[in-house]
C-alpha cells in the first residue's frame, strides 16, 4: 500500500472516531433519562472504536508515526530546552 493510500487511510479512521464519539456524547443520558441508545447500539459503537484504534496502531506503525502526538499551542512553553555545547563554559582547575 502507498504512503498516499496509508495517510487517506488513517484521515478515514480519525473521522470516524470522531464521528462515534460524537454521536456518544450527544446522546449520553442526562438528568436522570435513560439513553436512547439500546445496549446492542452501545457495544456495537464500542466495537467500532476497538477496531478503529487497533487499525490506527498499525497504520502508525507502517507509517513510522506515534499515537502520542499531541497539538501544541503556539504559546505553549516548551517541556524542555537546548542548549548549545559551545555556549557552556569550560571548567578551569
Amino acid at each position: 500500500m502507498d504512503e498516499k493510500a496509508l495517510h487517506d487511510e488513517q484521515r478515514l479512521m480519525r473521522m470516524m472516531r470522531k464521528t462515534l464519539t460524537s454521536i456518544v456524547r450527544d446522546t449520553a443520558p442526562r438528568d436522570g433519562n435513560p439513553s436512547p441508545l439500546s445496549e446492542a447500539t452501545i457495544l456495537g459503537i464500542k466495537d467500532c472504536l476497538v477496531v478503529i484504534s487497533g487499525r490506527e496502531t498499525e497504520l502508525a506503525r507502517l507509517t513510522g508515526r506515534t499515537l502520542d502526538e499531541r497539538p501544541h499551542f503556539s504559546d505553549e512553553t516548551p517541556a524542555s530546552h537546548a542548549v548549545k555545547i559551545s555556549s557552556i563554559p569550560k571548567k578551569t582547575h
